[in-house]
């Protein structure tokens, strides 16, 4: 797998890759809805960040369905694209892909939106994605990845972002009504990366920063940081599930089946890979991955880091006490041993 490392983001096994065959048109709409945004916003404190959270809000006006989980499946598994989009899915039918990427959602929301998975996040997964090479050139060559300001808006609009993946991106309640749309809104998510990083070059390893290689770790600091902090506590969780999400919103990202992990012993070997094959830095062995090596990560980078809760993540408070009290049994057993 060596070779597709540096490869950009279009893998034609992923379901990004398919949906471009299948429906170019709704891409480049995509990619242009995202073009508008860069047009229409100007950049945070005269550098060159743009905030993103209101190009995902407006994906599509509320009543329409045109960007609809339900009708995205259908072209998915539409002629032609069916066999393909099997391989990625292991499900045969449209109908039974929505159900399984709705209870991996769920199980992802639970997961998320516990104080052992928040500090992990916050505390590690963002700042471990420093450790890849690339990840990390990146970051150097944008001036305001030292501005501990724009860096936690930029944290914190990430966490909104994944909030609406998780959530279906219907403003809450009004997804119950009649559509959701995690796939279209991931899909924007790779169109937003793919327009605003894909020009930039690796002083490290002389690839294109935003690639394959990239992309794989960085899902890989948020799927499996989190889930070994539960192992370490012995919280109880469905590794099926959970990685089946991960496994589907990097595919929708473009990245090749192949370096995603399908459960955790898969994440633990990808994890060790990546620094035995030089992807990362400090090579063998592999940093623990619920414990920070600072030593790792670019000074700079590290010293501009910051996260600073916002009032606008208080919206999320309903549905965090729907999950927990959906989830009393597992938290009841927990406590019982």
């Amino acid at each position: 797998m060596d070779a597709l490392l540096g490869d950009p983001l279009t893998a034609a096994n992923s379901l990004y890759g398919i949906m471009s065959a299948a429906e170019p048109q709704f891409m480049e709409d995509l990619r242009l809805h995202w073009k508008k945004h860069i047009r229409e916003t100007p950049g945070v404190n005269g550098t060159a960040w743009r905030p993103a959270l209101k190009a995902f809000s407006a994906i599509e006006g509320y009543w329409g369905n045109s960007h609809s989980d339900q009708r995205i499946a259908k072209v998915l598994y539409g002629p032609g694209h069916s066999v393909a989009t099997q391989v990625v899915t292991g499900v045969g039918a449209a109908a039974q892909f929505l159900r399984d990427f709705e209870a991996a959602r769920d199980e992802a929301f639970y997961v998320f939106f516990q104080a052992t998975s928040v500090n992990e996040l916050a505390g590690v997964s963002f700042k471990a994605t420093y450790y890849h090479k690339d990840v990390s050139s990146l970051f150097e060559q944008r001036p305001h990845s030292a501005i501990k300001a724009i860096v936690s808006r930029r944290v914190i609009e990430t966490a909104q972002i994944m909030l609406r993946i998780l959530y279906g991106n219907m403003n809450m309640g009004w997804g119950s009504l009649y559509s959701t749309r995690t796939l279209s809104t991931t899909l924007l998510l790779a169109q937003m990366h793919n327009s605003a990083l894909s020009h930039y070059q690796s002083h490290y390893t002389g690839r294109r920063c935003y690639n394959q290689s990239a992309v794989a770790f960085t899902l890989l600091t948020f799927a499996y940081i989190v889930a070994q902090a539960w192992v370490d506590k012995g919280y109880e969780y469905n590794e099926q599930r959970w990685y089946y999400f991960w496994k589907l919103v990097g595919s929708l990202l473009g990245v090749d089946s192949r370096l995603i992990a399908d459960d955790h012993a898969e994440a633990a070997t990808l994890w060790d890979l990546f620094f035995a094959r030089g992807e990362c830095f400090g090579g063998t062995p592999a940093p623990y991955p619920t414990t920070l090596d600072a030593h790792r990560i670019d000074p700079g980078l590290l010293g501009g880091y910051s996260v600073q809760p916002e009032a606008n993540l208080l919206q999320w408070v309903p549905a965090f006490v729907v999950t927990q009290l959906r989830n009393v049994p597992r938290w009841y057993r927990y406590i019982r041993g």
